[in-house]
């Protein structure tokens, strides 16, 4: 088979040639190894390669060693424009003491696999980011041998959560209406620490119980949605946490009820559809009343964000209907008990709140508050320490889009340590010329 060789020279090198060599030495990056010589064969690029690592028996670690012939290993290495192949020398070893032979060894080499340790954890590394099939294409190696390299060193980097100060658990759907997973995050930190199968009490509590006894004693705050089975795990498992409920769950529940009131104002009862000759058409006989569906998203948006126009016409809606107006300062309402400075101002506006429901007279709101009064305490814990979801949610995003560029997972395990690797690790900001000196 030919190949092109890198270098004109013989592969025997001379003293002239020791600048050449050296140069191929650096490009290698390999301590401890002398390059013979340098070719690319068939679009793979291959380092003829010796070792210089001190001599020792495998068995008894004997240096009363000596030669006992050679072997040749193919390693797999790290890419450098071409796929690159390491042809190494390797020697055997007789030893004087122990009578035993073994081949030499280096700490940068697996002992019977053919791949080098800074290959796999590149392989590793760039499988945290990435789909697996994506890494295999562009390093020419096959799918197995980036899920091994993923399977091998994720419980590694995974074994330390560290020590948080606060938790908060969120789920993720594993697969649609099938399987779900929890996720425990660390918000500050910015990681996730780990995940299990289900979303139910059991799940909440082994991976709270997954943590160590120091660290769930120096846990101060967790932050939920209105999930009452992530409740009672956290007063199994963590009794003394302050819990939150996550401030854009609750926002988000009382503007849906308050919707709800704008939609029941605006449905209008439909005539019969004849048929297309004397059928009456949608346009002529709209299924909402064109007015208030126009206003549907500026009767979302918070009062400090209107401007005179925009509160023009929610006032024309407000004149039609006046339980849509009564709905949406009763939403304001309650958003602005999030603005309050401190919990004693917070629980002063929520009982202001709570003596005017009765008088607003709308269901939607009424029935909503009957679900929120059980976590009134968690809503007002927020003010004493404000910890939200958001990272946990940005995540959930995240891991969806991850899902897509896989095309699914079905190894529950790796899923989970993807979901991990995936959404903690942060993108190597590139270095300027500048920063380079």
């Amino acid at each position: 088979m030919g190949g092109t060789s890198l270098r004109s020279s013989a592969t025997k090198l001379t003293t002239k040639e020791a600048p050449v060599a050296e140069g191929i030495e650096a490009v290698l990056a390999l301590d401890d190894f002398d390059v013979a010589d340098a070719r690319v064969v068939d679009g793979v690029l291959e380092f003829d390669v010796r070792s210089t690592f001190p001599q020792a028996c495998g068995h008894c670690g004997s240096v009363a060693v000596i030669g006992h012939g050679r072997h040749v290993r193919r390693l797999r290495d790290c890419s450098r424009g071409y796929p690159t192949v390491l042809v190494w020398s390797q020697r055997r070893f007789k030893c004087r003491d122990c009578g035993r032979t073994s081949r030499e060894r280096h700490p940068a080499l697996f002992t019977g696999r053919s791949i080098t340790r800074r290959f796999e954890l590149q392989l590793f590394n760039e499988a945290c980011e990435r789909p697996f099939s994506e890494v295999a294409a562009d390093h020419a190696v096959t799918v197995y041998r980036v899920v091994h390299a993923f399977d091998r060193l994720a419980p590694e980097v995974l074994a330390d959560v560290g020590a948080p100060r606060v938790l908060s658990l969120d789920e993720s759907a594993f697969r649609k209406r099938l399987r779900f997973q929890t996720v425990l995050f660390d918000p500050e930190a910015r990681r996730a620490l780990s995940v299990v199968e289900g979303r139910d009490q059991h799940a909440a509590e082994r991976l709270l119980f997954d943590l160590s006894p120091q660290v769930r004693s120096g846990v101060e705050t967790v932050v939920i949605d209105c999930h009452w089975a992530y409740r009672k795990a956290i007063a199994e498992a963590i009794p003394h946490a302050r819990v939150i409920v996550d401030k854009f769950h609750v926002l988000r529940a009382v503007n849906n009820a308050a919707q709800r009131v704008r939609r029941r104002h605006a449905r209008r009862p439909q005539r019969k559809v004849v048929g297309r000759e004397g059928g009456t058409s949608r346009q002529h006989n709209p299924r909402h009343h064109p007015q208030i569906y126009r206003a549907r998203w500026l009767f979302l948006r918070r009062a400090h964000t209107l401007n005179h126009r925009d509160r023009a016409t929610l006032e024309e809606v407000f004149a039609l209907e006046p339980e849509i107006a009564t709905a949406w300062v009763m939403r304001e309402a309650f958003a602005g008990i999030y603005d309050a400075p401190d919990r004693a101002e917070a629980e002063r506006r929520l009982a202001v709140w709570e003596h005017n429901l009765p008088a607003a007279g709308l269901p939607e709101l009424t029935q909503l508050w009957q679900n929120l009064q059980w976590w009134r305490e968690e809503i007002l814990a927020y003010f004493e320490d404000r910890q939200t979801n958001a990272f946990a949610e940005g995540v959930t995003n995240k891991i969806k889009v991850m899902k897509r560029r896989g095309y699914g997972y079905r190894n529950a395990r790796r899923y989970g340590h993807k979901v991990l690797l995936t959404t903690s690790r942060r993108p190597r900001r590139p270095t300027t010329h500048r920063e380079s000196r």
